[in-house]
């Protein structure tokens, strides 16, 4: 028997206390609540410093504590264990339930409970969830999620992930989600749903953020400007821009009306909403032709003063501005003190593609010079979040835990908040790339097949130290204990390949690169079905990444005979995704039989990022002979290139590729490429492209 004792007043403490009650009954235990320890049973005693604060003194805890943080204390008595959950409050309590329900199920006892003090690393850990609603991108991969998104179960399972990964923020991002919440009192005719569809929509959202903040999850609305709802052009102002038959891109369009609507919306919203934590605005879209200082003017004239009108405080979520000006940024931040502190400032890390190198070369709106202002000096009244956008990868499970880890050593400066981690260009709910038919299919939602990446971030954003040991037990739990370890270590040796691709790319916004089908739009169009990253394409990039030499550079030096040293070559990278690959596959091959059928889909997911590796260092080295052939005229470069292109080189493991996704994937709908649906196969006679490329080169030696 296992006395529980804990504020039961607390939301956030019961819900965690819920996935507690559960693990203690697959142990075996019993368990009951009481107000008070037990000295005859086992107790687990929950003391936060709202609730307890005189018990907290007397154990000792003092200053060690910071919001969200928690101590786990462990004291064995006549044969009797009591964990003692100490937290700063209720957040923290809840996630000290988390920790105490892994060490359970990792360990078996109280007994061999842990002792442990820890404090998040950001106050602010976010995750980006594009609405399929007044969507920004439009495709038929966010149509097929709107009956998925609209479902509380879905969101009940999202925030329960979200909670006990350690995430505490969730931001919504739609253009101009208004008209599906509220029906301005000054404008009745914006919203194009009767009362009772209206008060249908209003009980899913007021659902949703009590969910969240029953969980310690706060919620913020994040939208793009200037927009109106296709209602409101239909019945005031037929010159307006709205969310539906307008492009999301474009001039601005606004008026005193406009203005006055907008800003209603926001106040409304505010008052009818008391469970939602803020709102976020983006000065970019349908701002063309205004200055800086004009977009920041509209957005004071009606967000701010919006907010202002509200009647309760809420928090603000500022997006930088697409063309870099820190100056009139934190000007208009720091002299506006009716927000609740901090503003989170949220900066692109390294534009659309934060999967590439962990320093920062670039962000929305160009190359990071300059951009020190936002952070030299120290600002007053806001942190820096980086968006850690995911535009590069969808389908193939992924996990490098050191490349995270490396992230925030580089990134984690005293002027940082947080991240925020998600996509632009996807939505975790609806899974529409897995074959249904399969036995493989045994998950719900998307993100739940992409556990272990939710998983890795949500838990280093809180303690990067977290070691990888806590990631193979969460393996282990699922498909053996044995197979835990070397299945992260082959992710992680297989999961370098598209930071090693982004990395090789000077890539701007979000479909200029699309790693995992080894896609790049940059020169091509999206729709153009020829987005393929050809030979002739990899001998043009330019890395983000300064250590990398580009294909062309290291062939002219290689001539000169200069030193590369300090710099990465083609073909050093190379022969490391070749060992990485390599390595992957050996681990996947030594992983034994398991009871769980979605192990073979993740031992298939290893085994297409290995295939991508092997393939792009064979293209890499086929790159440096022919770029050799060009500049010397010696065909036996040229046919080191077709070696490396051909069979069994790079076209056996794209074929290979092609074989392990084909077992369970099928045709999807991809944004990078409009209406034309993604398969690796589909690619298959671009990849025979390179060779005839190859053949009909003629030598132009310089």
């Amino acid at each position: 028997m296992i006395t529980l004792s804990y504020p039961e007043q607390s939301s956030i403490i019961k819900f965690a206390i819920e996935k507690l009650k559960t693990v203690i009954a697959e142990l075996g235990e019993t368990w009951n609540v009481s107000s008070n320890e037990n000295p005859n049973t086992h107790n687990i005693v929950i003391l936060t410093n709202n609730e307890e604060g005189n018990k907290i003194n007397k154990l000792n805890v003092g200053q060690s504590l910071s919001s969200e943080g928690f101590q786990i204390r462990l004291e064995v008595q006549q044969g009797k264990s009591t964990v003692y959950i100490l937290a700063f409050d209720e957040a923290g309590a809840k996630y000290g339930i988390f920790e105490l329900c892994e060490q359970l199920q990792n360990y078996g006892d109280l007994s061999s409970v842990k002792e442990c003090i820890i404090n998040p690393k950001f106050s602010f850990r976010a995750l980006k969830f594009n609405l399929p609603w007044s969507s920004y991108r439009k495709n038929k991969s966010f149509e097929v999620q709107k009956e998925t998104v609209r479902d509380l179960l879905f969101w009940k399972s999202f925030l329960d992930m979200m909670a006990e990964n350690r995430y505490n923020v969730l931001t919504l991002w739609s253009m101009h989600p208004f008209p599906y919440m509220i029906k301005p009192k000054s404008f009745p005719e914006a919203t194009p749903y009767t009362d009772v569809e209206l008060a249908d929509w209003k009980q899913f959202w007021s659902s949703l953020f009590r969910m969240a903040k029953d969980r310690g999850i706060e919620t913020y609305l994040v939208t793009w400007n200037i927009f109106v709802s296709e209602s409101f052009r239909e019945h005031y102002d037929p010159n307006a821009v709205s969310d539906e038959k307008f492009y999301h891109n474009g001039d601005a369009y606004s008026t005193d009306q406009i203005k006055q609507y907008n800003r209603e919306c926001v106040t409304q919203l505010i008052d009818e909403y008391p469970d939602l934590t803020g709102l976020g605005t983006s000065l970019g879209e349908r701002m063309g032709g205004m200055s800086p200082k004009e977009r920041q003017e509209w957005v004071e004239d009606v967000y701010y003063q919006g907010m202002k009108d509200a009647n309760r405080p809420v928090k603000y979520i500022y997006r930088a501005p697409f063309t870099i000006d820190p100056s009139i940024t934190r000007d208009v931040i720091e002299k506006n003190d009716f927000m609740s502190e901090p503003v989170w400032l949220e900066l692109k890390f390294n534009w659309s593609h934060a999967y590439s190198t962990p320093k920062l070369r670039i962000t929305h709106g160009g190359l990071n010079d300059g951009i020190e202002g936002y952070w030299s000096p120290g600002p007053k009244n806001y942190k820096v979040t980086w968006m850690a956008r995911n535009e590069d990868f969808f389908t193939l499970r992924w996990a490098q835990p050191d490349f995270i880890r490396e992230h925030i050593k580089e990134n984690g400066h005293d002027y940082v908040g947080g991240y925020f981690i998600g996509s632009e260009c996807f939505i975790p709910a609806y899974d529409y790339s897995h074959s249904r038919e399969s036995e493989h299919f045994q998950w719900s939602y998307a993100f739940e097949k992409h556990w272990l990446y939710y998983m890795l971030w949500g838990r280093l954003l809180f303690d990067p130290s977290t070691p990888d040991e806590v990631f193979e037990n969460a393996l282990g739990r699922r498909y053996g204990q044995s197979n835990g370890r070397p299945l992260l270590e082959a992710y992680s040796s297989v999961s370098k390949m598209p930071l090693a691709l982004a990395s090789s790319f000077l890539t701007l916004w979000d479909f200029t690169l699309y790693a995992e089908g080894f896609l790049s739009t940059d020169t091509k169009g999206y729709n153009s079905g020829k987005a393929f990253i050809s030979l002739e394409d990899l001998l043009n990039t330019r890395p983000i990444e300064s250590t990398y030499l580009s294909i062309r550079d290291y062939v002219d030096r290689k001539i000169i005979q200069e030193s590369t040293e300090g710099m990465v070559t083609p073909i050093q990278l190379a022969d490391t995704l070749e060992k990485d690959s390599q390595r992957g596959l050996e681990l996947v091959a030594s992983i034994t039989n398991h009871d769980s059928p979605v192990l073979c889909c993740e031992k298939a997911d290893i085994t297409a990022w290995a295939q991508l590796g092997l393939y792009f260092a064979d293209k890499l080295r086929a790159g440096v002979s022919y770029q050799m052939f060009l500049k010397t005229g010696d065909e036996s470069e040229r046919q080191k290139a077709l070696q490396w292109l051909e069979a069994p080189h790079a076209l056996k493991h794209w074929d290979d590729l092609i074989e392990v996704t084909s077992s369970h994937y099928v045709e999807q709908p991809l944004m990078h490429l409009d209406d034309t649906p993604f398969s690796w196969e589909s690619f298959r006679p671009q990849v025979l492209e390179d060779i005839d490329f190859v053949c009909s080169a003629k030598k132009v030696i310089i």
